[in-house]
Formats: structure tokens, C-alpha cells, sequence
């Protein structure tokens, strides 16, 4: 499911205006004006990233061996984070100082648990995108193109250019945010597809 979440990203990538937060090189800036190429270029990148092998499909098993690498590389820099001695385990002392910089954090009002109806980092609940839940994402063909991807992020980009001159502004971006969290109401669900 977190893989699909990622995926949401890619497509979200105009009205979000981050790009590809996971790739290399260095993270767009969030305020910056973002264009159309810019976008295509974008989703190009990560949809690069996303097929595995190179056959020009993303598949759902491409998207679980994705999820469970990502899922790896965290489990291995939380242990780095906590191997504070960095003699290959975590001893009790080592695992009660994270505890207790953690709740540090907390009251400091740094860092804090999320529930369930909290917004993501993504700002979506959850960081997933409508229309692209589940089987939604992929299809009833099972896989989803490079083309697919660039036709839904372009679709959110003309959505959100509201004077359609290529270029979508940080005020853009955030009435279009705003539109669409009235569009869902309270719930924040309407049912509509993205």
C-alpha cells in the first residue's frame, strides 16, 4: 500500500510542486514556479526509477519489490540512528536514549505521532492521491505506462494552472489545495476522481 502512495506522488507532482523527493540530485524548492515541461520531465525521471525492467510498464509486483527495498534502506538507517556505538546491535541503553530524545522532541513539540486522519507528506491523507487507490492505479490491464503517468500529472497541472500560461505558481498550487479540500468536504471524500 505505501508503494501506491509513492506512485500517488509521481502523478501529484503539479499541484504538490515537489518533484522527485526520493531521487537524486537536490529536492525542488516547494515555492518555486513549476512548468509543463518541467512536469513531464519529472514524472519522465521517476517512472524511470519505478520500471524496474525497462520494458516501459509499471507493474504491481514491481511496486512491491520497490515498497520492500524502500522498507530495507529505513529499517537499516534506524538501526544506524540507533547503533550509537556502531558495534552491530542495539543495547538497552542505546534504545532507551533514542526513547527518551524522542519524547524530548515531543514536548518540545519538534516531532509527534501521527493518527490516522492526519494529512501525510504529501498533504493528502495518507500521501495517496484519489483515482489512484489500489486496483484504480494500475488498471484493469494490470500495469501503468509512462504516458499514463505524464497524462494524470498534466491533467492536475492544467487543473491547477488557473490562468493557463504554462506555468503553475505557488499561489496557484495553493488555491488549488484549498479547492479541493473544499470540493471534499468535511469527510473528505467526495467521490469524484482526480
Amino acid at each position: 500500500m505505501k508503494i501506491i502512495r509513492l506512485l500517488a506522488g509521481a502523478t501529484l507532482v503539479a499541484v504538490a510542486g515537489v518533484a522527485t523527493a526520493q531521487g537524486p540530485g537536490p529536492r525542488p524548492d516547494r515555492a518555486a514556479d513549476v512548468t509543463r515541461q518541467q512536469i513531464i520531465e519529472r514524472v519522465d525521471q521517476r517512472f524511470a526509477r519505478l520500471d524496474g525492467n525497462d520494458d516501459g510498464r509499471f507493474t504491481p509486483e514491481e511496486a512491491r519489490a520497490l515498497g520492500e527495498q524502500r522498507r530495507s534502506e529505513r529499517a537499516g538507517r534506524m538501526f544506524e540512528r540507533l547503533d550509537v556505538d556502531r558495534n552491530g546491535s542495539i543495547s538497552r541503553a542505546e534504545f532507551d536514549r533514542a526513547r527518551s530524545n524522542r519524547a524530548e522532541r515531543r514536548a518540545e513539540g519538534g516531532t509527534h505521532r501521527r493518527s490516522p486522519g492526519m494529512r501525510g507528506p504529501r498533504g493528502m491523507r495518507g500521501g495517496m492521491g484519489r483515482g489512484m487507490r489500489g486496483g484504480r492505479m494500475f488498471g484493469e490491464q494490470g500495469f501503468v505506462t509512462r504516458e499514463q503517468l505524464r497524462e494524470r500529472a498534466l491533467a492536475r497541472f492544467e487543473r491547477a494552472d488557473a490562468d493557463r500560461n504554462g506555468t503553475v505558481t505557488a499561489t496557484e498550487r495553493r488555491e488549488a489545495r484549498q479547492h479541493m479540500r473544499h470540493r471534499r468536504g468535511p469527510g473528505g471524500r467526495d467521490g469524484a476522481e482526480d
